[in-house]
């Protein structure tokens, strides 16, 4: 099965690219270069909201970007100039598969509200359908 391979060859990965390659997958089939720095902060880190701890992504920018372009050097993602996207939709649910199922609506929800908290005023309109979709399906994970 193609799906199980490309989850062994992600597995593979470094621990940072495997990752990021999950919230991408979260997101879509292609993301955009600001929305990846939205996610994946540089200084504060990500809050895994399952074991309630920081998790460093990445200490530059350069380094975030080195980290995903060894992806695309395996084969995994696709770039462009602003935009990194799976190479095929297979690997991208194959990426989506490693998160375990009771992790993908908090990492949804997290997606969601990383998004909206760090868009800026100009950039809201453009990532507003992304917010809307990450927080819908994190929905049972929203408290008020």
């Amino acid at each position: 099965d193609v799906g199980v391979l490309m989850a062994e060859k992600i597995r593979q990965l470094p621990t940072r690219c495997q990752y990021a390659i999950k919230l991408l997958a979260c997101v879509g089939s292609k993301c955009n270069k600001s929305v990846i720095k939205m996610i994946m902060p540089e200084e504060e880190g990500l809050h895994d909201e399952q074991v309630g701890k920081k998790r460093k992504i990445s200490d530059t920018s350069d380094d975030l970007f080195s980290m995903l372009n060894f992806a695309v050097d395996e084969g995994i993602l696709q770039k462009d100039l602003e935009n990194y996207m799976f190479a095929h939709d297979q690997i991208q649910l194959a990426a989506y598969s490693l998160i375990p199922e009771n992790e993908r609506g908090p990492m949804h929800k997290l997606i969601g509200n990383l998004i909206l908290t760090s868009a800026s005023d100009n950039e809201e309109n453009d990532v507003l359908f992304l917010v809307v979709n990450q927080l819908n399906r994190g929905i049972a994970f929203i408290h008020e």
